[in-house]
């Protein structure tokens, strides 16, 4: 199942970069511009537990174009079934003795995915656009499985983190939209630590304290992503008499 769902995955962005390519006419963005859009792919990573896997995605963008510079803020959920992962965890009592620890397995079906990117038009062509960019983000799992607590507020924070990211991709016009396809690349999530208080007495002194640990993800994300955006009009006021 999980492998039709990969495959479904990554023929619909194909297609979504093909028909774009097919019917390109000439360059994409214009500059001072303001654009809004929607997108949607695929992203691969890699779980403790499952090793590589894809998730499909999609999400909103704002683009703010100056003459080679532009602004892309963005957000995608992906979204699916189940994907597994495990982390440690070990219960201190009020003089930080360990008395138990182990490894505790949880699952999500979602990553949201914040960012914002410094994008540069390096060459202006009529037929297509090309265009690169460095910023960084937030991301965090969504619809975790319940762990130490029924809300999975754990997992939540745990799987929550900011993140470095690079992307390159191109533009084309289309009709009234600009349409466009790109890859990008985040850094891997890292350690995270979290301790939680699980019972004090009166005085508020802890009694019990669990620590949870580990990384729930091994190395970097890869997103592939295709789209469309349109023009709210320009991104500067117009020139008036007696300005410089």
């Amino acid at each position: 199942m999980r492998i039709v769902k990969q495959s479904l995955a990554l023929a619909i962005l194909g297609s979504l970069l093909v028909s774009a390519g097919a019917a390109a006419q000439q360059g994409g963005t214009d500059a001072f511009k303001w654009y809004v859009g929607g997108h949607g792919g695929v992203t691969s990573f890699r779980t403790v537990t499952d090793g590589r896997d894809l998730m499909p995605v999609a999400g909103a963008h704002l683009l703010v174009t100056a003459k080679r510079t532009g602004l892309l803020l963005s957000v995608d959920q992906g979204f699916g079934s189940d994907h597994s992962t495990q982390t440690f965890y070990q219960i201190l009592d009020s003089t930080n003795t360990v008395s138990s620890s182990g490894t505790r397995s949880w699952t999500f079906s979602g990553v949201r995915r914040y960012s914002a990117v410094l994008v540069a038009y390096p060459v202006r062509n009529p037929n297509i656009q090309p265009y690169v960019g460095i910023g960084g983000g937030i991301m965090h799992t969504t619809n975790n499985s319940p762990g130490p607590f029924a809300d999975g507020s754990v997992e939540s924070q745990l799987s929550s983190a900011g993140f470095g990211t690079a992307l390159a991709g191109l533009e084309f016009r289309l009709g009234p939209f600009s349409a466009f396809g790109q890859y990008q690349v985040t850094t891997k999530q890292g350690f995270k630590r979290l301790t939680t208080v699980l019972q004090s007495d009166a005085t508020g002194r802890t009694l019990f304290s669990e620590i949870d640990y580990g990384e729930w993800t091994q190395g970097a994300f890869h997103i592939l992503t295709g789209g469309l955006r349109f023009s709210l009009g320009s991104a500067r006021d117009g020139v008036r008499s007696g300005g410089y």
